[in-house]
């Protein structure tokens, strides 16, 4: 069975595929049409991730669609050295130690470092959708982790409407299926989004102003040093965290508020109990993950559930369906905050390849729903909705997120009075 991620009905419930292919498909298969092997299956899908000797991620951000001439020769100026996200062995593990000695990877430590911030984040855009009787809520799922993550790294706010527009640009090539035209458009843009991380970077080393957020610290550990971190490999790092850190949050966002908002209890419920709060996080993360597929290139022959693939070969291992497989979880496909086992999912990856961000990414789901829910308990989803979500081989978001506010005074809800704002 192909698996067709750019199809109008894969886009409304790619849910609908995974679990047809769990039910009668190999759980590892060749894809003629994308040139690629589909991996599913929980225990498969952990396997490959968490296994850096036969799987590489070298390939990780190479686009999916083979990309123009026109395009290629654009892209041969994105020449950012292999870091984190794109590394293999030795790179991936000294730079990724580096990071997790500067970047909090506990949720109390993500909670000291960054709670105030991300508290403030979401009052000011919680205060200005409480002036909207009618809202999309992607808007807020979008600016909240944007503005997190260039506060973060020590990048102007000011600057965000460009990253947003680059990174968009650059998901599009990598994940989605754009024309020869569009490709040479978000080729640039993706250059653009290097240009910008390099820049800011290299002008901050050579000042010696080495300023606030990530960058900094990374400069600073750098210490005038190549053999610490070089310019480039700051700069590397913070377009690999720049390109992650929102638009899978983002992503989870969406999710996160379209389950709570489905059902007014389960609302109600994550205003103040701060365990329910904590479950719907995690069972949002394990049904509704941000990326549902994720790019590795085996190094050697290996052999997977029986099936060979051979060296060399790009694999898209499908986390969604890994989240959903019957033989983890009863009913997966039934989104329930209190079913056991949800914390096995795969929505963070697996092994030394683990996202980094993931303590962030639940602050912020966390601190979202929690004020969102208190202080605009009268949020519903609007008449008609139905969700449909970005093409995309590997990133799960929705294109729209439409609610409105009923009217307080026409419509009490009981037990909200003197909630704190």
């Amino acid at each position: 069975m192909r698996l067709d991620p750019f199809s109008e009905p894969y886009n409304r419930d790619p849910a609908a595929t995974w679990r047809r292919m769990l039910a009668t498909a190999a759980p590892v298969s060749y894809d003629p049409e994308l040139g690629i092997w589909l991996i599913a299956g929980h225990d498969n899908v952990r396997t490959v991730l968490s296994d850096t000797t036969n799987f590489s991620n070298a390939t990780t951000l190479a686009p999916v669609t083979p990309v123009s001439a026109a395009a290629d020769a654009v892209l041969a100026a994105l020449d950012a050295p292999p870091v984190a996200v794109t590394a293999d062995r030795p790179h991936h593990l000294r730079t990724r130690a580096i990071l997790r000695a500067l970047f909090p990877t506990t949720a109390v430590r993500a909670q000291q470092q960054w709670g105030a911030l991300v508290q403030t984040r979401v009052d000011h855009l919680a205060t200005d959708l409480e002036q909207q009787s009618t809202a999309d809520l992607m808007h807020f799922a979008v600016h909240l982790p944007l503005s997190v993550i260039l506060d973060v790294l020590g990048m102007p706010i000011t600057d965000a409407t460009d990253v947003r527009a680059w990174t968009d640009d650059f998901a599009r090539l990598v994940w989605g299926n754009p024309t020869p035209h569009a490709q040479f458009a978000y080729a640039h843009s993706s250059v653009a989004l290097w240009r910008y991380c390099a820049d800011a970077v290299t002008a901050r080393a050579e000042s010696g102003d080495y300023g606030c957020g990530l960058i900094g610290d990374l400069l600073r550990y750098r210490n005038h040093d190549d053999a610490n971190l070089t310019v480039a490999e700051v700069a590397a790092l913070a377009l690999n965290i720049v390109g992650a850190g929102w638009q899978t949050t983002a992503g989870a966002l969406g999710h996160a508020l379209d389950q709570a908002l489905t059902d007014p209890d389960r609302w109600a419920r994550l205003a103040d109990d701060e365990h329910s709060l904590s479950l719907h996080v995690e069972e949002t993360l394990r049904h509704s993950p941000p990326i549902d597929g994720w790019l590795r290139q085996s190094t050697t022959e290996v052999t997977l559930d029986g099936v060979t693939i051979p060296a060399g070969s790009r694999c898209l291992v499908l986390i969604g369906a890994a989240n959903h497989d019957p033989a983890v979880y009863d009913q997966p496909y039934v989104f329930d905050p209190l079913r056991t086992r949800a914390g096995q999912h795969l929505a963070f990856g697996a092994g030394p390849h683990y996202c980094i961000g993931a303590a962030l990414a639940r602050l912020e789901l966390a601190t979202a729903l929690r004020t969102l829910a208190r202080r605009m308990p009268n949020l519903s989803l609007a008449a008609g909705y139905q969700r449909q979500f970005r093409p995309s081989v590997a990133l799960r978001q929705h294109t729209s997120l439409p609610v409105r506010r009923r009217d307080a005074r026409r419509c009490p809800v009981a037990g909200t009075a003197g909630r704190p704002r």
